[in-house]
């Protein structure tokens, strides 16, 4: 019984049972910092010679072409327009055989058309085009992506490589940060193992050469994280300050990221109903810095379009959506780009700007919703599934090669890695929840991860912002299994020693 009892109670010295204390120290600063270097080291390791053996010379695709072209425009002195209609224009037949210069598009058939009447009455179908040099505001993406590469370019390192670098190096800064997270939740121990996971994570390295936005999502999540850790157990408004211009900032980078900070200030509200009079203040700290930092963008939006864009169109992603090769077959949950082709067009047979072309888009998708609601109740939850590979993982990969240009074995090792850490996560939230660690900072990122998924479609990128999460609750299941087994080793090492002190000679 006594054996029993020491077994229960054995816990991994760098976790804390109270939840509004930061966990004791565990080792010493500079064995701390000496282990989060190798790390990073390991990272950096990783993510140069997964650069090197492929992406370098993996061609950008999608998303990767606006965060690149965008920024070069912008240390250009172009500002924040459309890449693809000033470089390639839009349908613009350059009498090629092989169609227009618009890479999004197959061919001209796919282009707007539009009847005009000729000077003799008859009716002639034209292709609605854009010319390239075409200089159209955009907000396809929040900025602050292309704003940074942007700064990288006015440096000189402007090539989709130097780029490319660029998203490695913050993604070696992920690891560090991820690490540095770790230890304010649960402790130094955690905090390293957390960034050794970090460093050879698939699902983060496999972001950080493609020229995506997740380069410094990654980054950004445990920096956010720790801000929101120090408030949730003492709240100031000092850091209700902090937490707000991370919300804010956040907002440019992704929809989840916007919304953290002010819903974590709600839920505190709720939980902590005794100190309501601080809560309710510090949220509505977190809720106006936050909207003070989106300010600027709001009005350059709202002054920029002919109907009202907030953070960024969303017009397209619902089209692409919320069509039935989103809604049936292999792609059920995903997204379907043709479904948001072609492009809106005026009755005059002229392109509309983006803001009158998104809030068509988005009559499309209600369109389509209203008349498929009961299917919606069933694609909704598949999209959520789908998101954490709990639906179609295969499938889901294989659509994310083809996207962006991934390779196939490493999606399926990272895929393994995946379910590996998430199955430990599940067990390290069980642990955190039953010895009163912090907890509801680090799950409220894969709830949010969810909720967006529901609303839109899952992939295994769009997930990176859940991906810390994970890493930093299967690190403490790792640390307390590796205490629980040395614990049980010396207890049997004792008994044996006590049985060999006691026996006759």
């Amino acid at each position: 019984m006594a054996v029993e009892l020491s077994l229960e109670v054995v816990s991994c010295p760098s976790v804390t049972s109270e939840r509004r204390n930061r966990p004791t120290a565990s080792m010493s600063t500079k064995a701390f910092v000496v282990c989060l270097a190798l790390a990073a080291a390991l990272g950096f390791a990783v993510r140069f010679g997964t650069f090197l053996w492929e992406g370098r010379t993996a061609p950008l695709s999608g998303d990767a072409v606006f965060y690149h072209e965008t920024a070069n425009l912008l240390a250009d002195g172009k500002g924040y327009i459309n890449p693809v209609f000033f470089h390639a224009g839009y349908c613009f037949d350059t009498g090629v055989s092989d169609g227009p210069k618009y890479s999004f598009l197959p061919g001209l058939e796919n282009c707007p058309r539009v009847e005009v009447v000729q000077a003799d009455g008859s009716v002639q179908t034209e292709i609605v085009s854009l010319p390239p040099g075409t200089e159209e505001p955009t907000a396809a993406h929040p900025p602050l992506w292309s704003v940074i590469l942007s700064l990288a370019s006015r440096l000189g390192f402007d090539s989709v490589n130097q780029h490319r670098m660029v998203g490695l190096l913050f993604g070696v800064l992920g690891v560090v940060l991820i690490g540095i997270a770790g230890r304010e939740l649960f402790g130094e121990k955690v905090g390293v193992v957390a960034a050794f996971i970090a460093a050879v994570y698939g699902f983060l390295w496999l972001n950080d050469w493609s020229l995506m936005s997740e380069s410094l999502v990654i980054a950004f999540v445990p920096f956010m994280t720790i801000v929101a850790v120090r408030w949730w157990r003492t709240p100031t408004w000092k850091m209700a300050i902090a937490l707000g211009v991370l919300s804010g900032l956040g907002g440019l980078l992704r929809t989840e990221l916007l919304t953290y900070g002010p819903l974590l200030a709600l839920a505190a509200l709720i939980v902590n109903r005794a100190r309501w009079k601080r809560q309710l203040r510090d949220f509505a700290i977190v809720s106006a810095v936050c909207l003070a930092v989106l300010a600027p963008w709001f009005v350059r939006n709202m002054t920029a379009f002919r109907q009202p864009i907030f953070l960024s169109p969303t017009g397209t992603l619902q089209a692409q959506t919320n069509c039935d090769e989103a809604y049936y077959g292999e792609k059920t949950g995903y997204w379907e780009r043709f479904c948001a082709e072609p492009e809106p067009v005026g009755d005059n047979g002229t392109m509309l700007d983006e803001s009158e072309r998104d809030a068509i888009k988005r009559g499309w998708a209600n369109d389509y919703i209203s008349t498929h609601k009961g299917r919606l109740l069933v694609v909704a939850p598949l999209r959520s599934l789908r998101m954490f590979n709990l639906y179609d993982p295969i499938g889901t990969a294989r659509f994310d090669m083809a996207v962006e240009n991934r390779e196939f074995r490493q999606s399926i090792f990272s895929l393994m890695e995946y379910y590996l850490v998430a199955a430990l996560a599940i067990f390290g939230g069980v642990i955190a929840w039953r010895r009163r660690l912090t907890l509801f900072p680090v799950i409220l990122w894969p709830a949010l991860v969810a909720l967006v998924a529901a609303a839109s479609f899952g992939n295994n990128r769009y997930r990176v912002s859940a991906e810390p999460s994970f890493i930093w609750l299967a690190s403490l299941a790792l640390c307390v299994l590796f205490e629980r087994i040395r614990n049980s080793h010396r207890v049997t090492d004792s008994a044996k020693t006590a049985s060999t002190a006691t026996s006759p000679s």
